[in-house]
């Protein structure tokens, strides 16, 4: 009986489940939205910072505080030129684009230094971007993390992030918040981690451009502010 939770815990805690509940039966939250926290992690981790909240109305605008947002990832970055990354990256069986290749041979592409960062994983409605009917742009995304506090990831980061994602979830993807750098062709690109579903770990770039628009599902990495 030592491990049952005193009546008056239990009771704060019904109250607040019955006011989310309530909340969300208000905005037309389907049954299946309401479990999706069961299994997928991100989810977990906004319903946590709504509860957090107390159960704030969505209606409201949304503010998202800088220490809302978890350590995605920490690990090492910098030091490493293109040809001893390529090294590692076929020592680990990970893959590398043709394109990701070029456009670590630009000269906009540098090492950087060795140290140690922390990086946040989030969702552009996480950001605090709320309208689907009217997404955001890069360049609007890119200063919304600014604003928050945080940093753009610098040109070093993808790769180390690829290689320091051994354990990535099948199906998984994700794209890197960075200063754009042109490919051969012209095109701005950033960096796209990912693992296909037959477990393939791929580093790829992608072409995003200043005026594109972004998914309110679609996801972002960043560096964490100190």
């Amino acid at each position: 009986m030592s491990n049952i939770a005193p009546l008056g815990v239990i009771s704060d805690n019904l109250d607040l489940a019955a006011k989310f509940f309530r909340v969300m039966e208000k905005t037309g939250v389907s049954s299946q939205e309401l479990t999706l926290p069961v299994n997928d992690k991100t989810a977990r981790d906004n319903l946590a910072m709504f509860l957090r909240a107390g159960c704030p109305s969505v209606s409201a605008p949304v503010s998202v505080h800088p220490k809302d947002f978890l350590v995605y990832l920490q690990c090492e970055v910098g030091g490493k030129s293109k040809e001893e990354l390529l090294t590692e990256f076929e020592a680990c069986n990970m893959f590398v684009s043709d394109w990701a290749k070029d456009f670590m041979s630009k000269p906009a592409w540098k090492p950087g230094q060795m140290q140690t960062i922390k990086f946040a994983r989030a969702t552009v409605r996480d950001l605090g971007f709320t309208d689907p009917k009217k997404l955001p742009t890069t360049k609007q995304v890119w200063a919304r993390i600014k604003e928050l506090g945080h940093d753009l990831c610098e040109p070093c980061d993808g790769p180390a992030i690829r290689l320091s994602l051994k354990d990535q979830p099948k199906g998984d993807y994700f794209w890197t918040a960075m200063e754009q750098i042109a490919d051969s062709l012209g095109s701005p690109s950033v960096f796209y981690v990912s693992r296909s579903g037959v477990g393939k770990s791929w580093l790829y770039t992608f072409w995003v451009a200043p005026g594109d628009g972004w998914f309110l599902d679609f996801e972002l990495v960043f560096r964490l502010s100190k």
